[in-house]
């Protein structure tokens, strides 16, 4: 079971039952593939949010150990707050080995990860000292199409209405000389609109003490260089097929680079750090018309963009014909 893609819309009484609606399916569609468990969901006494809790499997991901995705919903307007860890104990609801969320001086242990540890509580994330990076969407008015992708080793979902966005986690493929032995990454929208997202370590920062900027990377977007870089050409038309190309539309790989946050920090952060698995992008071009759910074709099988504007695309695992 490589990919599952599922697509559809959403019509609620309000926005918080939409948020609800959503993560309900995302819940449902994620769990369905062999790769992920629902490890548990719950909402903690007095809590402003409910709490879901996924677990990607190592046989099926290629990874040497499993890792976990969790998912808060606020109550009241059923914001989504995203964000991923190494690992997670179900019986005291305590995350470890996430992306900080402050780019504030960390410690970094022996593989590069972020020592501090955080328990799903009374209240999600905030993104502030001393908690993960996330990644969120919050529901406007009363509908939104969606569409969703869950592979083997990660997922991505795209939002579509009164209130756009995606939220892309999984494994990317290292373009390092240093081993990164867990090579996981979430990229997104945080609530403030920035599209960054972060990895699980860094072994360029082992046991020592540097900025958060270490885990902040960014990836290929539709018309800034400066939101990431594309691996091959990057100003395809994807208005016109390409006939060495089988008839494709051609695109180029999506890198990932570190996000340097200020003047000599690059040297110990890095910057070739991996290409996007599952993604493509292109800077170019892009027909007219297009709809939320419009696809590509590319390698025989079917793309979707999370926005008919944006040259960032996701395989469907969808044949073209």
């Amino acid at each position: 079971m490589a990919i599952l893609f599922t697509t559809g819309t959403i019509n609620q009484p309000d926005a918080g039952s939409v948020g609800q609606s959503m993560v309900e399916r995302i819940r449902d569609d994620v769990a369905a593939h062999i790769a992920w468990d629902l490890v548990e969901e719950f909402t903690a006494a007095s809590g402003t949010c409910r709490w879901y809790v996924f677990k990607c499997l190592a046989t099926p991901s290629g990874l040497p150990s499993d890792y976990y995705v969790v998912i808060s919903r606020t109550l009241s307007n059923g914001e989504l707050r995203l964000f991923f860890c190494e690992d997670y104990n179900s019986s005291s609801h305590l995350a470890s080995f996430w992306a900080p969320g402050s780019p504030s001086a960390q410690t970094w242990d022996a593989s590069g990860r972020n020592t501090q540890t955080f328990t799903l509580g009374t209240n999600p994330s905030v993104g502030s000292a001393g908690q993960p990076y996330y990644i969120g969407w919050t529901p406007g008015g009363t509908s939104t199409k969606w569409w969703i992708t869950a592979a083997e080793d990660g997922f991505t979902v795209a939002f579509n209405g009164p209130s756009n966005g995606f939220f892309h986690v999984g494994v990317y493929t290292p373009l390092t000389a240093l081993t990164i032995g867990m090579p996981i990454q979430m990229t997104g929208f945080t609530l403030s609109g920035s599209g960054y997202g972060v990895i699980a370590r860094n072994p360029g920062v082992s046991n020592i003490n540097c900025a958060g900027y270490a885990f902040y990377v960014a990836t290929a977007g539709s018309s800034s260089a400066s939101n990431g870089p594309l691996l091959g050409f990057a100003n395809h038309d994807l208005r016109y097929n390409d006939k060495l190309q089988g008839g494709s539309r051609p695109v180029a790989e999506c890198g990932m680079a570190i996000f340097v946050g200020s003047s000599g920090e690059q040297a110990i952060y890095g910057y070739a750090l991996g290409k996007q698995k599952r993604m493509r992008a292109t800077l170019g071009p892009l027909p007219p018309g297009l709809a939320f759910g419009d696809a590509y074709v590319l390698q025989g099988r079917l793309w979707v963009p999370y926005s008919p504007t944006d040259g960032r695309m996701w395989d469907t695992g969808v044949a073209s014909s």
